[in-house]
Formats: structure tokens, sequence, C-alpha cells
């Protein structure tokens, strides 16, 4: 026996209490009875017909007499005229298997007009909470409710009982028991319908098929300003009008008597396929119109797929699924290397209106070998896809590991849990002393595939020093070195052969400053490399290459020319192998808020050019962003800090200016 429900929407994991459902459907009955009888009254009648009952959950069928007393008031009223009807049911001829205590019920009853009109109305009481005997007549108390005559109506106009409509709430569900006369019906009253016909409503739904659980959209002229439009569902003759056959409803009317919104049907067991009216009144007025209802029809067969089908234990997997039966409850569960089922990984949602599905499935146990799912607890629809999992440790990366305070910087890694929520704290660079307050912002997120990837910030007031960057998400954690200071310089690449193309990236130095790159021996004496210099911009960056041949280079140092001199040095290893091919253009970060200054840094670009950077919005035009522009060095190298401010912005473009006209453009996510 299966650990989940097949109907039920209560996450039920264990078997006892998916027992405990199955005995309980069997007391949803029909409640129609009643036995509180009512003086004879004006305008009021009695009739005794049998009627044919239909048990929800598959529980037969019952037939019998019903006493049916109907008293309506007043005895006159205008074309589209409100009636009060009061309502007593006699005993039905079905009764409750079980007794069940604060049963929610709502009663209604369908009368057929004849004479100075025809169709049908229905009278609809409120809910109550009813105790339920086992084996015994239900009684429901004398209920109350509203209906309006036609706008057409005219002269007298008798009401006869078509039926009676009970709607149970019982364990999760609503169920609906209709009582049907077959025989024996009469006129329980008649009312008069006098004065000129009023403008009717006009109600306009749409002509073709739509699904349950699906919007409708519902629009007329004419209606009651300032009334408040209520939607129900009839069956196609104008009976068992419900308004529970709707979720939810928007609609309104405005000033001009204009009917507008739209109203959302219930699920496919609440509303099944077939010609209905739908109506609305709105306190004054009602109308209807025809509408068909037809669920999703899968157009070939069900299929299932993992966003990832391997990860540590806190893995979260989305599962999703096609071509299902809509509105049907989906159990998703894992299964061990046996096949036997960890009942405590149950997960359930409903299958949407497109019969499509999508459940996040958190792997709690290694014991997890596969992933199972079915519709409804149906054998028949079970499909599985293995998963593994893995105890590879979480990695994470920095980029160049440095950043000013308040700077931005962009994380990567692998392995990590998805579903889980990171989040990052600055540590000692002993990994102790864990702050999250030194880390002001982050966009880190984890994709479907396991990846980390965002930016985070870090506070504005964090000292200089050498930190450790630590990133958790769920039992997830790991840690990377990482440099706050003022100024500094980044290697990109910091280790190579000889004759390696190193793009000396520098921040936080003065503005218009030049600064002199040389190669450091271990000693701290300089090498044989010639020396490079370098204008910083007006933003403090620059950018740089310096070719390292001499063998004995453990470092790269930077220095302002005749002004602070500040000094900043970075760590380069010379090593055997192929001389890398850099990047031509970088951005650091990849993505941020608006109000992000983004550093752009290229090479491989024309000697003394010209570059202009600007913002582009997703279709290739320029966004509002001030552009910024600067001169390429000997080297063909760039940096240049741009603020991306537009939200429209969806990438980064550098181009040159009247030479070659060499672009690149990189993508830039605003979040």
């Amino acid at each position: 026996m299966s650990p989940y429900p097949s109907t039920h929407p209560y996450p039920y994991r264990r078997r006892s209490l998916r027992r405990a459902v199955a005995l309980a459907a069997g007391a949803v009955l029909v409640w129609t009875g009643g036995a509180v009888a009512l003086a004879p009254a004006a305008h009021a009648g009695t009739v005794t017909p049998t009627v044919h009952c239909t048990l929800p959950a598959g529980q037969g069928e019952a037939t019998g007499p019903q006493q049916m007393n109907v008293e309506l008031t007043p005895d006159v009223v205008e074309p589209g005229g409100k009636v009060h009807a009061r309502v007593t049911l006699g005993p039905s001829p079905a009764t409750s298997g079980l007794s069940l205590n604060d049963v929610p019920t709502t009663p209604s009853i369908d009368l057929a007009m004849s004479g100075g009109a025809t169709g049908t109305v229905t009278v609809t009481g409120p809910e109550v909470n009813l105790d339920i005997p086992s084996g015994q007549p239900i009684e429901i108390p004398p209920y109350e409710g509203d209906f309006l005559v036609p706008a057409t109506a005219s002269g007298p106009v008798s009401f006869t009982p078509l039926g009676n409509l009970t709607r149970t709430k019982v364990l999760g569900g609503t169920y609906r028991t209709p009582c049907d006369v077959v025989s024996g019906s009469g006129s329980i009253g008649t009312v008069t319908v006098e004065g000129g016909a009023g403008q009717p409503a006009t109600l306009i739904a749409p002509g073709g098929p739509v699904r349950p659980s699906s919007p409708v959209a519902l629009s007329g002229s004419r209606w009651t300003v300032g009334g408040t439009p209520i939607p129900s569902l009839c069956a196609s003759g104008g009976g068992g009008c419900d308004a529970g056959a709707f979720a939810s409803h928007s609609l309104t009317v405005n000033g001009s008597g204009q009917l507008t919104g739209s109203a959302v049907l219930a699920d496919a067991a609440t509303v099944p396929d077939g010609a209905y009216l739908v109506k609305v009144n709105d306190g004054t007025k009602e109308a209807t119109a025809s509408l068909t209802v037809r669920a999703f029809v899968p157009s070939g067969p069900r299929a299932v797929t993992l966003s990832r089908t391997g990860g540590p234990v806190g893995t979260v997997v989305r599962v999703s699924g096609v071509n299902y039966l809509q509105d049907r409850w989906i159990n998703t569960v894992g299964l061990d290397a046996t096949g036997a089922t960890l009942d405590d990984t149950a997960v359930y949602v409903k299958s949407g209106p497109d019969g499509t599905f999508s459940a996040d499935f958190t792997v709690l146990s290694d014991a997890v070998a596969a992933i199972q799912v079915d519709e409804g607890n149906d054998p028949a629809t079970v499909l599985t896809r293995p998963f593994t999992v893995t105890d590879t440790a979480a990695t994470l990366t920095a980029g160049a590991g440095k950043v000013k305070p308040g700077g931005t910087l962009a994380l990567g890694g692998g392995d990590w849990p998805t579903g889980a929520t990171p989040a990052a704290a600055l540590c000692a660079a002993d990994g102790s002393g864990c702050d999250p307050a030194r880390i002001s912002g982050s966009t880190l997120r984890i994709t479907a595939e396991g990846t980390l990837a965002g930016t985070v910030t870090v506070a504005g007031s964090t000292p200089k020093a050498v930190y450790a960057l630590q990133v958790t998400a769920g039992a997830a954690q790991a840690v990377v070195p990482l440099t706050v200071a003022p100024s500094f310089i980044a290697l990109t690449p910091s280790a190579g052969p000889k004759g390696t193309a190193v793009t000396v990236l520098g921040q936080g130095f003065a503005k218009v400053a030049t600064v002199s790159i040389v190669g450091l021996r271990a000693n701290g004496s300089q090498t044989s490399d010639p020396v490079r210099t370098k204008v910083v911009g007006l933003d403090g960056a620059f950018s740089q290459t310096f070719t390292v041949n001499a063998a004995d280079t453990v470092a790269i140092r930077v220095r302002e020319v005749l002004v602070n001199p500040r000094t900043e040095t970075a760590a380069f290893t010379v090593r055997d192998g192929t001389v890398p091919a850099g990047p031509s253009f970088q951005l650091s970060p990849p993505e941020g808020p608006v109000g992000t200054v983004v550093q752009v840094t290229g090479r491989g670009f024309a000697p003394v050019a010209t570059v202009v950077a600007t913002g582009r919005t997703a279709d290739g035009k320029q966004t509002s962003d001030a552009y910024v522009t600067r001169i390429v060095g000997l080297d063909g190298t760039f940096a240049l800090n741009f603020t991306v401010r537009d939200p429209a912005t969806k990438s980064i473009r550098v181009c040159e200016v009247l030479v070659n006209g060499k672009i690149s453009q990189h993508l830039f996510t605003v979040g």
C-alpha cells in the first residue's frame, strides 16, 4: 500500500492515516433531511414527491419520498424583482454510514417556473455545521434564500420543486449529492409579477470551451451601479446553481453599469466536463450565459524530468511533469536502492490546468537512489528516475579575491544544494569570528544544476585585512580567502610560463597618477623585465599588460610615481607550459542592482585608440546610462568603471572609435 493519498490534499505520510481516509470516505452521503415543520402560511405549499439521490464517492443511489415545504414572499413583485424563500425539507431517502460531527453543509433547492415566466430558479441556504448520526435520517434546519424572477416575467408565476442539492465538506473535499424529483411533484406557490419591465442585464461568456481551475472572462451591461456581482455555475437547464463552482472572482460593476472581470472555475473534480450556464447576480439583477467546460486532454504519454540527477544531501530537486490529467494529486517520493519507499520524503502537488506539475523534492537522506512519481496513487502511472547522492564538498571562487571596502565581488562555485538560500559572512583569516554584518548586500543564488552564482558587497566600514569569505547554504559551507583594501592590484593570470602577458588591474589609486609596474625577485629586488607605466583613470582604476620573461619573478609590484607614492604587490608564479591566451573583455561584477559600478577591462584593442563603453537594452539600443571613454594603452589594454543606472540594461558594449571599430559586448544582469 502506498503511503500517500490519491485524492486527498493533506500530506499524510503514514499508512494508518491513509486507511483513515478510505474509511471516512464511506460517510460522505446526502444530508437533505429536516424534521422541523412550518405552519401553513400564505404563498406556501407542501409536496411530497419521489426523489432519486445519487450518492458521492461511489456509494450508490437511493430512491424514496421526501416532503418539501416552501414559503414565498412577497406575493407581488416587479419584473426582475427579488423573492424570498423559506424552505423545509423532510427526511431524505439516503443516510450516512458513519457518525460525523460539525460537518459543513450547504443545502439548495431548484424550482421550475411556469405561467408568467419559464426557466429554473435556485434557492441556496447558508452553510451550517451538522452532526450526522449513523443510519438515521439527517435533519437540516429550515433555511432561507433569495432569487430573482426574470425581467421578462409578467402575471402569475407558479413554482414547482425539481430537486434539491446538498454540498458537504468532508476530509478536505466538497461532495455534491443531488436528489432529483422523478414523480409526484406539484406547485408550492405562486407569485404575481406586475409593473413595467426594466432593462435586463446582459452577460457575455467565452464561446469556446474553458478549463477547470482557469479564469473565465465575463462582461455585460446594464448592471446595478454599486451592486456586488456574484457568479455561480448552473446546469444547462438552469438548475443546481452553485457559487462554490467558482474558486474566486474579480467581477466589478463600474459607474456606467458595465460588468467586467473574471471568475476562476473550481478544479476538475468539482466541475466535470459538460455544458453549463454561468449566472451572475448583483443583488438586484441577474443574467445567464452558456459555458462549456472541458478539462485538459493529454497529447502524449506522461513524462517526468529532474532538474538534476545527483547532488549532496540537502539538495532540492525540481521534479517536473507533462501530459498529466489536470487537477490531480501528484505524489513524489524517494526510493532506496532496493526500490523501497522512503515515506518521510513524500511531496504532494496538484497538476495544473495544462496538465503540468512542478514539485520541489528535498533529498533528506543518503539512502535516496531514485525519485518516483505517480498520479493519484494509480500504479499504472508510476514513473521512476534515478538519483545519485554525492558527498562532494561545495566549492567557492571569488575571482581575484580582492575588493575595496564597499566594493562588489562576483562569486561562483559548484556542488551546492539546490533549493537552499545562500548566505555570506566575512570571517577572520583562520575562519573564526564570522560576521554577516560585514556583507552589506548579496545577490547569491543556487541554480537548478547546483551552481553558486551572484555577487556580495563588502560593507564600506570593513577594515583593511585578509579575511575568509564564508558562504553557507543548507548543510553546505565553503570559504575562500578575500583581501579587503582601499587599493590593490590583481593579476590575470597569476601564474604561467616565461613570456606570459599578465594583465595587471589596479583599483583605488590616485586619479591621473602615473604608476610603474615591475617584476620582483624573492629578495625584493627588481627583475630584468622592462618597467611598464600607465596613467590611472579618473575612477582610480587602470589596466596594463606586463610580460614576465624573467624566470626568477615571484611577484609584480605597482607604485605611484611622484605622488604618495602608493605601492601594491601581488604574487606571480613562473612555471613550465605554454603561454595562455588572455581574455579580451571582462566585467566585474557581471550582475548587480541599479547603481552598480562595473569594472570594465579589455585587452587586444588598438594601442592609443579611444574606446567607448555604453549600456545596451535587450534589442541592442543604447540605454540612458552615461557613456564612458578611455584611451587604450600601448599594450592594447584599458580599464574603466561604468555605472549601471538604467534598469533596462542587459549588456555593456565597448567599441573602438575611429580605428577599426572593434566591438566587444558582454551580458550584465540587473537584479
